[in-house]
């Protein structure tokens, strides 16, 4: 695996992949081993009813390349963290974090809408207001990767994930195939 290099074809393909972001939410980030595609979800401080609430939700795709056979692989990594400060009318103080992450092939499709106070200006308004597919960053450096000759292959995770999915037909089947013989064969 190779960091793009100017004038390479892996140069070729990131600033591809940065042409095809430009006006978009998406941001292209080298790496050693290839880029990042990083968009920011959801990022938001605000104080909904009577608490303080904070959003941050960010979706990377990470593209490890490797430039000798132009071929890419693409991770999925989704993150996201919330957290809660503030008390009830008659309850103490409180303060709740909560963090979520995956990695892999993640095919996510959300949406979310909440009216809350700024914390910073008092006003009323909309806190958090997104919709987002995961196939869209993934699209778009596909695109990329077809317009300048490059293929993709299954990353690591998908190859574990699929031996492991196999493997779970293959025992069941087993599991199966041992109790019918036990049950016509007494």
């Amino acid at each position: 695996m190779t960091s793009p290099g100017a004038g390479s074809a892996s140069h070729e393909l990131v600033a591809a992949v940065r042409e095809a972001a430009e006006g978009t939410p998406y941001v292209v980030e080298e790496r050693p081993y290839g880029f990042d595609l990083t968009i920011d979800i959801a990022n938001a401080q605000w104080y909904t009813l009577i608490r303080k609430n904070g959003l941050q939700r960010v979706f990377t795709h990470e593209v490890r390349l490797k430039e000798s056979a132009k071929r890419l692989s693409i991770t999925d990594v989704s993150q996201t963290v919330r957290w809660n400060a503030g008390g009830g009318v008659s309850g103490p103080p409180s303060l709740h974090v909560e963090k979520s992450f995956q990695r892999g092939r993640v095919y996510q499709y959300n949406f979310q809408k909440e009216i809350g106070v700024d914390a910073r200006t008092g006003q009323l308004g909309t806190a958090v207001s997104y919709s987002f597919s995961s196939n869209t960053g993934r699209n778009l450096i596909r695109d990329a990767a077809a317009r300048t000759g490059w293929s993709e292959k299954m990353n690591g995770e998908q190859k574990g994930a699929l031996i492991f999915a196999a493997s779970i037909v293959v025992v069941a089947a087993l599991i199966g195939l041992f109790f019918l013989a036990k049950a016509i064969f007494g």
